[in-house]
């Protein structure tokens, strides 16, 4: 469980009980006992509460009993409806006599234990003093040669109002909204943008960090914004997001992609969009000056922000990008897009709008790659056009602005698995016109390929919160799970944090923000990395990738990275081919579910080795204590042995958690090399192979120790000894031979 999500919980559990809190006991929990006779546990029915339940043959209705079992809360003074939970069946009573104690004195109310078993039962509602003097009791005099069951009881208070769903309820807050030329005034903006967003219940900031090429946080690529002033040392986004985790709120960066102020403009020509005839633009589209999607060097570019933004805000909760489109269809037909679309970066043989829609996508997946590759949690998403095409919805016009004809195709996106969320710009009330709310968010939400859609609703002409929460309504109904509000400036001026959160309206409760499972426990893998020439280390451009299995071919960017995104466990043959300088073919094996492996990949001509290869036949689990073959070969680019000369090579083991037995260094002969190890308690080790000189990329690969049955003696051992505390950190590992050329890492998605 996250820390905001801790943070909501807690919270709902002081606001119930300021009131009157719901409670359930169960037959393990303190509140329950066997007050008279044995009772008898058992596990094996379907539909019990918790992990098991009590029985005991019953006596008859009109006998003395011989058993009784109580559930005792500590309740408030209120009236509450009291619902017992059992497994049903054949064998059990027709009349299990539930007597509650309440204010009033014992009501009994019999129960038939053979139907409506595995819920909740309700005997009524009973009012109850505060304390522990109220309690509900079973005993066994009911249907004879029956048995009754003892599992659960729920006291649920008239008070009570259920803790809401998790839910997106996020607020965008742009840069005209908070900062300012005085460090104490911007600091202040944010710490009521902060408590403002806590005490309407939304849970969820989106505060804009860089509307073009100048930044709100400080950064060694970009200029500060004019917009803000920082004191000494002072960090805009670190102060947002510690003030944001502080009153358990999620805190995004909003990241416009696409666009460039004038100064990077003039400096950057051949970087922005042109025309049908070529001319790159020369003043403002639609108020800013425009990048062109399909030139490699912008995407490199705007992938260095980012990943800036990834490593030094760890705990940021998410990007969250704008403007990543053009303004109009005719763009852009520069030169270097031009030249690629028509040559050798068009795999697809696509045309102009199907192409430079294709590289934003294609500009995703690698930043999804790589920002994953560093912070497997952090959250990606986008805020789209809220009309896709006129194609979408019947009888709307083409003459709208759509986003598909400005090449942004976020279902693309959500199909690629290249965005985790998007919150479509769904900026028209609900009230049955053109463009209507309730036309364009089924269609966004249909087209969701398992992430998440959370419809923006825009507030700026709203006299008051109706519209507002007939869009949240709406969007529940439609099955989105949460909704994003255009802008904070507005939803401030109509006191959302009061309205939207009063007695009957959607925020009424507070709601943790909902889990991304494909995040939090992914079951699909990642594989990235850089392509480069072997022999002058130069990272190579508009590579083929393919890999075994699959029809999509990836692309290398400026500096040589390449992505494969969705990968099912399992091992992978990738191949890159660049024409007239050469191809690499590299085995990826036992990809396991949530990992993100670096595979770099050096071209070469054939027959040169370039890198160090595991032997497929490596298992992936061994008992703890037996011995088993780590078999390395060396090859060239395109995977073939080659047995020429010979090289040292050591293994560095991370994750000994005992004692790793085996020799870890030896020299090739013809090519190979086995070593050979043991490790004698339950581990999973990752063994990195390095070549002595650096001529050699590394490889690894990991190998899960299983326990063993326990026996009469311990296993002999022999050779070299690795204790755990000799063991180098992955990372440091990585580092040292980061300069290794093909690299093959790992990291696990689903752990922070």
């Amino acid at each position: 469980m996250n820390v905001i999500r801790a943070l909501v919980l807690a919270l709902l559990v002081c606001l119930c009980g300021a009131l009157s809190a719901q409670v359930t006991i169960d037959n393990v929990d303190s509140g329950f006992s066997v007050t008279f006779g044995s009772w008898t546990t058992a596990s094996s029915a379907s539909g019990k509460y918790g992990s098991d339940y009590l029985y005991k043959g019953a006596v008859g209705s009109s006998a003395s009993y011989s058993g009784t079992v109580e559930w005792r809360p500590t309740l408030a003074t209120d009236s509450y409806e009291v619902s017992v939970w059992y497994s049903s069946g054949s064998n059990r009573a027709n009349d299990a006599p539930y007597t509650v104690y309440d204010a009033s004195g014992p009501t009994t109310v019999r129960v038939n234990q053979q139907t409506n078993g595995g819920q909740w039962v309700s005997l009524g509602t009973f009012n109850f003093n505060a304390g522990t003097s109220g309690y509900v009791e079973l005993a066994n005099n009911a249907q004879a040669g029956q048995v009754v069951i003892a599992d659960a009881v729920r006291f649920v208070p008239s008070s009570y109002v259920p803790p809401a769903a998790d839910e997106m309820r996020g607020v965008w807050v742009s840069r005209y909204e908070w900062p300012s030329t005085t460090p104490s005034t911007w600091k202040s903006n944010i710490n009521s943008i902060v408590a403002n967003a806590k005490a309407g219940n939304f849970n969820t900031i989106v505060l804009q960090m860089r509307g073009d090429t100048t930044t709100l946080y400080p950064s060694p690529y970009e200029p500060l914004s004019s917009l803000i002033t920082n004191g000494s040392g002072d960090d805009a986004l670190a102060f947002a997001i510690a003030a944001a985790h502080a009153q358990g709120l999620q805190l995004h960066c909003y990241f416009n992609t696409h666009v460039c102020t004038s100064a990077f403009a003039s400096a950057n020509p051949s970087w922005l969009i042109a025309d049908a005839a070529g001319t790159p633009i020369s003043s403002p589209v639609d108020g800013y000056y425009w990048l062109a999607p399909g030139n490699p060097d912008v995407q490199a570019y705007l992938r260095r922000q980012i990943m800036y933004i990834v490593n030094t805000y760890p705990t940021l909760d998410g990007i969250h990008f704008d403007r990543i489109r053009c303004p109009e269809a005719v763009y852009s037909h520069d030169a270097v897009s031009e030249a690629r679309r028509t040559g050798g970066a068009n795999p697809d043989s696509l045309g102009f709008d199907d192409w430079t829609a294709d590289q934003i996508t294609r500009f995703l997946r690698d930043v999804y790659a790589e920002v994953h590759s560093v912070n497997p949690t952090l959250q990606l998403s986008a805020a789209p056009l809220g009309l896709y095409d006129a194609s979408a919805y019947s009888g709307y016009p083409t003459g709208y602005y759509y986003g598909l004809p400005r090449h942004q195709d976020a279902k693309a996106w959500l199909a690629a698995g290249a965005i985790d969320w998007i919150a479509p710009q769904c900026y028209w009330p609900d009230t049955g016109g053109l463009p209507d709310f309730s036309d364009l968010v089924p269609d966004w939400q249909a087209a969701a390929s398992g992430r998440r859609v959370y419809p923006g609703m825009s507030v700026t002409s709203d006299s008051d919160e109706t519209e507002t929460v007939n869009e949240i309504t709406a969007a529940r109904g439609f099955g989105c799970q949460g909704t994003m509000v255009w802008s904070y400036g507005a939803a401030n001026s109509l006191n959302f944090w009061s309205t939207l959160k009063a007695a009957g309206k959607p925020y009424e409760q507070p709601a943790a923000v909902p889990d991304l499972p494909w995040l939090s426990s992914p079951s699909t893998a990642i594989v990235h990395g850089v392509i480069t020439d072997f022999g002058t280390g130069t990272p190579l451009q508009d590579v083929h990738v393919t890999r075994s299995g699959s029809s999509y071919t990836a692309l290398s960017a400026a500096d040589g990275f390449w992505c494969f995104l969705n990968l099912a466990p399992g091992s992978y043959t990738f191949t890159a081919d660049l024409p007239g300088t050469g191809t690499a073919v590299i085995s990826v094996n036992n990809l396991v579910a949530g990992e993100v492996r670096t595979v770099n990949i050096a071209i070469a001509a054939p027959g040169t080795a370039t890198r160090l290869e595991i032997d497929a036949s490596t298992p992936t689990q061994v008992p703890a204590g037996d011995s088993f073959g780590l078999l390395v070969h060396v090859v060239d680019a395109q995977g073939n042995p080659v047995t020429a000369g010979s090289y040292n090579l050591s293994v560095s083991p991370v994750g000994v958690t005992g004692t790793l037995t085996g020799a870890t260094s030896g020299v090739t002969a013809g090519g190979d090399l086995t070593f050979t190890f043991s490790h004698d308690s339950p581990a999973t080790v990752t063994f990195l192979v390095l070549e002595g000189t650096s001529t050699l990329a590394f490889a690894s690969t990991s190998v899960t120790f299983t326990a063993t049955d326990s026996g009469g003696g311990e296993r002999n051992s022999s050779g070299c000894a690795v204790n755990a505390t000799g063991a180098w950190p992955l990372w440091a590992l990585l580092a040292l031979a980061a300069v290794r050329l093909p690299l093959i890492a790992l990291r696990k998605r689903g752990q922070a």
